[in-house]
């Protein structure tokens, strides 16, 4: 019996995705298809509708696997701070730099980036993220230095892009270069098939 409550459990999930409702299964079979390309992936969706666990799915399930997974909060940190994050910094580059520091994208090389929440960089950092999808090549703060890495770019947000470049606060072409193929996540009101599920998940997991 626990042997097929285990099998029943891991038949219900997808790289740690809890949902076997026909839009979760839609879902499953693009992330697999999507998998082992470098193609840069839009993940959409209401916040808590899990964009993470799809970005690590995209990531574990490919070639890439054994390469880094790197994910970046674009919310949680200043522009300031943002910039230092993504693409390092060499020491003396600005008050406080009293080392270098690698970034994000080199701690990503011949891995996988996740920019959550792309919808709140400032049109600055836009133009340099566009120059790494287009270039796969940045600068450190305070570096001529041209840097080069190779990473697999995954984006989410909750945020409406498309509204966004409309309103100018998006650049055009950025988006148009993340947006080659969008996976929108679905809320929990609309495949309340899975909430049995999360309930048996949630229970055994506490």
């Amino acid at each position: 019996l626990k042997s097929m409550e285990r099998e029943l459990r891991e038949r219900n999930q997808f790289h740690n995705i809890i949902g076997q409702s026909k839009k979760m299964r839609a879902i499953y079979a693009l992330v697999e298809s999507l998998a082992d390309l470098d193609t840069t992936v839009l993940i959409t969706g209401e916040s808590g509708t899990g964009k993470e666990l799809v970005a690590r799915a995209l990531h574990y399930g490919g070639r890439r696997a054994f390469k880094p997974f790197v994910a970046v909060n674009c919310s949680a940190l200043t522009e300031s701070l943002l910039e230092s994050e993504l693409f390092g910094h060499v020491k003396g580059a600005f008050t406080g730099a009293t080392r270098e520091r690698e970034g994000r994208f080199q701690a990503a090389s011949s891995g996988t980036i996740l920019l959550d929440e792309i919808g709140d960089l400032d049109i600055t950092t836009q133009v340099k993220i566009l120059r790494i999808i287009e270039y796969g090549e940045f600068h450190k703060v305070g570096s001529p230095e041209i840097q080069k890495t190779d990473i697999r770019l995954i984006c989410a947000t909750h945020r409406d892009l498309q509204q966004m470049v409309a309103d100018k606060i998006f650049r055009e072409d950025l988006f148009y270069r993340i947006n080659g193929i969008t996976i929108t996540l679905p809320p929990l009101k609309d495949r309340r098939e899975d909430i049995p599920l999360l309930i048996d998940y949630f229970s055994e997991n506490y």
